[in-house]
């Protein structure tokens, strides 16, 4: 499974066997409005969502991505503002996935941000974003098996 462009998964397709190709569009201006008013509890939020976006170009162009927007939503929900850069938008999701892998291995620690994170699940972490920031250096488009498992 892949999000990149068309012309990077034209390479990857010379360079291995894909089974099946499918297109995922995303959202239409429209439907990323509908999706918008049906996150939002309240009408009026959506509402607000919506005027900020037409205030910030970059914003605006990530909400046809599904997860962008949902992702839009969701720190909209939280701040009550639009974030000022792409990473925000990541904040919350990565920290929701570093308290599941810490309940999965039965750490009752609770945690709000990273750095308090417990360290049997903060330092696999790092090591998975060194190994991504390793092979995007080499030009590499994706990880095998055998990147993960020297990680």
């Amino acid at each position: 499974v892949t999000s990149r462009p068309c012309p990077i998964v034209t390479k990857l397709d010379k360079l291995s066997h894909f089974d099946r190709r499918a297109e995922l569009t995303g959202f239409s201006q429209e439907q990323a409005k509908s999706f918008i008013h049906k996150y939002m509890d309240d009408s009026s939020m959506a509402d607000k969502l919506l005027e900020e976006l037409k205030q910030s170009e970059w914003c605006e162009s990530l909400i046809t991505t599904p997860y962008y927007c949902y992702l839009i939503c969701d720190h909209f929900e939280q701040h009550q503002a639009l974030p000022r850069q792409r990473t925000e938008l990541f904040h919350r999701p990565v920290l929701r996935e570093l308290q599941r892998m810490a309940e999965a291995r039965d750490l009752s620690d609770t945690f709000s941000n990273f750095k308090d994170a417990p360290d049997q699940v903060k330092i696999p972490f790092i090591n998975l974003l060194e190994l991504a920031w390793t092979t995007l250096q080499k030009k590499q488009l994706y990880l095998q098996k055998a990147d993960l498992a020297a990680a």
